[in-house]
C-alpha cells in the first residue's frame, strides 16, 4: 500500500514536469527568429551611426521604422508588441523595444537626438518611468522609458501619430 502511495505522489509531482516539457508553447520552444522590418521606400533607410559623447550611447546602424525617429543602440524589437502603418500620406506606428541601458541614458538621447530630426520637445513626464512628449508638424511621437524591475531590460515605447 505504501509502495503504491509513494509511486502516485512521484507521479503527481513529475507528470506536470512531463508535460511541460512536450508543450509547443513553452518559451524555450519558441523561435525567437522574427524577419526584419519590412523596407518600404528609400527614405526609411537609417543614416550612418554617429557617437553621442556623454552617455556612449549611438544610433542603430541598421533599418529603422521611420527615418526621423532615432533609436538608441543595443535596442532589441518586441515584434509582437510593435506595429507600424506607413503610406505615403500617413505614418502611424507603435514599436516596443528592450534596451538594459540605464533610463536616464535613454531619456538623454532622445533629448539631444530628436532636434537633430526636427522633434521639438513639449513635455517631460516623470513617474514610475520616463515619457517624453515630442511634436513636429504634423506628427507627435510619445517616448515611454519604463523599467521592468531589477536585472531586466527596460521597455522603450515609441509612439508616432499624426497630429489629427
Amino acid at each position: 500500500m505504501k509502495r503504491y502511495l509513494f509511486a502516485g505522489i512521484i507521479a503527481l509531482i513529475l507528470s506536470p514536469l512531463l508535460f511541460s516539457l512536450g508543450c509547443g508553447s513553452m518559451p524555450w520552444k519558441k523561435k525567437n527568429e522574427q524577419p526584419p522590418p519590412v523596407e518600404l521606400l528609400d527614405e526609411t533607410k537609417a543614416e550612418t551611426s554617429t557617437t553621442l559623447p556623454a552617455e556612449g550611447t549611438t544610433l542603430v546602424p541598421g533599418p529603422q521604422r521611420f527615418k526621423d525617429v532615432p533609436l538608441p543602440d543595443k535596442v532589441k524589437e518586441d515584434f509582437e508588441r510593435s506595429y507600424v502603418y506607413e503610406s505615403s500620406t500617413l505614418q502611424v506606428g507603435r514599436m516596443v523595444y528592450n534596451i538594459r541601458a540605464d533610463a536616464n541614458d535613454v531619456a538623454q538621447f532622445y533629448v539631444k537626438e530628436n532636434p537633430k530630426h526636427g522633434w521639438k520637445l513639449d513635455n517631460v513626464i516623470q513617474g514610475n518611468g520616463i515619457q517624453l512628449n515630442y511634436s513636429k508638424e504634423g506628427k507627435k511621437l510619445q517616448v515611454n522609458i519604463i523599467p521592468q524591475g531589477l536585472g531586466r531590460p527596460k521597455q522603450l515605447i515609441l509612439t508616432l501619430t499624426p497630429t489629427e
